[in-house]
């Protein structure tokens, strides 16, 4: 039931939003699911540490990937 909410709310996002307003979406989405999972204070640091790429080095990493 959850996939096919999230499902939707992409589908209207990506009728209407730039790729980094979309990356974004995605880092908040993340952000979320660490909170609602985490057991612990330290769990949720972890998590949040771990999706803290900006969007400029994400683009980076992402065309560097595509030259191999």
């Amino acid at each position: 039931m959850i996939k096919f909410f999230v499902i939707i709310f992409f589908s209207f996002i990506l009728s209407a939003c730039s790729n980094k307003q979309l990356y974004h979406a995605g880092q908040d989405y993340q952000k979320s699911v660490c909170t609602e999972k985490a057991r612990s204070a330290q769990q949720i640091d972890d998590c949040l540490k771990t999706n803290k790429k900006s969007y400029e080095d994400y683009q980076k990493d992402r065309k560097t990937s595509e030259k191999k």
